[in-house]
């Protein structure tokens, strides 16, 4: 939906997550990513298993999932399907629906997808490290019942994207100003709110690697 309304127009600025960042910018010329928390710039998804699943965590690709009930959180989720998907097939030489025995479910969320390996309803799930290691914190998850099975290699995440159509009401050189204004940004609130210690430059260019592997992942 957000990338529906940056596309027409009604958002001009959005703190998009890779994957919709980069559909939003596709569709709207000139579109530019402005900046990410630092953090954003080494995120990383979480394999999990329910601890029925005899699983160990270990710094392997746990290639004996393939043969056990599995969840993805939302298809267009960054860190809950795609990047997931991409180090399956890195890691396998498969797509998804070639290497697992059993079609992959989609939760739609990443706390659901958590929950779902929790209650035994999927006996592995991938999702952000930072939603299950809050749920971990807040008493949601059980580590006797769910773990973290293999972290994927880092990746770029999140981001805020500007229309161009904001140039052109506020005058030339407006994004680049947003952009400084949101770069030089020490506001301990505003950084608390987004959950990030710093904001830190970023392009277009920066999420190249999560436009070709959309391009690589396909689930029909």
């Amino acid at each position: 939906a957000s990338v529906v309304k940056f596309e027409n127009g009604d958002i001009q600025l959005a703190w998009f997550g890779g994957v919709s960042g980069v559909q939003a910018r596709e569709a709207v010329e000139g579109a530019e990513a402005l900046a990410a928390g630092v953090e954003d710039l080494a995120f990383k998804s979480y394999f999990i298993a329910n601890t029925a699943a005899g699983l160990e965590k270990s710094d392997e690709f746990p290639a004996a999932i393939a043969d056990m009930t599995f969840t993805y959180g939302s298809s267009g989720s960054t860190s809950g399907c795609i990047m997931p998907s991409h180090f399956i097939m890195e890691n396998t030489g498969k797509s998804p629906l070639d290497f697992f025995t059993k079609k992959p479910g989609f939760s739609g969320a990443h706390d659901a997808t958590a929950l779902a390996v929790q209650d035994g309803t999927f006996q592995v799930g991938v999702l952000s490290y930072t939603t299950f290691d809050k749920m971990v914190e807040d008493g949601q998850i059980d580590p006797e019942k769910v773990k973290v099975i293999w972290e994927t290699p880092t990746f770029a995440d999140y981001n805020f994207t500007a229309h161009p159509a904001l140039n052109k009401t506020f005058g030339e050189g407006f994004v680049t100003k947003l952009k400084e204004a949101l770069l030089e940004c020490d506001d301990a609130a505003v950084l608390k709110a987004l959950d990030r210690s710093e904001m830190v430059e970023v392009t277009n260019e920066t999420f190249q690697s999560i436009a070709d592997v959309m391009k690589k992942v396909k689930f029909d």
